[in-house]
């Protein structure tokens, strides 16, 4: 990546790249928060996750961020993530930078 490149928006385009397809109809808001070159994602969702549906993430779409190279790979967790429960309708308390929320009616 040119050092010209901005992190944040290197970040950004990684997440929604790596997220094409592995949005899980749970997941209703996903952001991501830089902290000293780690990458943080937050994914809220409605109701219980299966241990399936947090390794799928964790295998698809964190290992995408990490190939892209974006976060600092000298950290020990370059890319964490985290779900936080948020039963709908009322909306959660948004950390970071929002990169996907579901329609919700």
């Amino acid at each position: 990546m040119p050092a010209s490149t901005n992190i944040r928006e290197a970040a950004l385009l990684s997440v929604q790249r790596a997220l094409v397809g592995e949005i899980d109809p749970s997941m209703r808001f996903i952001a991501i928060e830089i902290v000293e070159g780690a990458i943080h994602l937050i994914v809220w969702h409605h109701g219980l996750l299966s241990e399936e549906v947090v390794d799928d993430f964790d295998a698809a779409v964190v290992t995408q961020v990490l190939a892209d190279g974006v976060a600092d790979l000298t950290l020990e967790n370059p890319v964490k993530f985290e779900f936080l429960r948020s039963d709908g309708p009322a909306k959660p308390v948004f950390r970071g930078t929002l990169v996907f929320g579901r329609k919700e009616t």
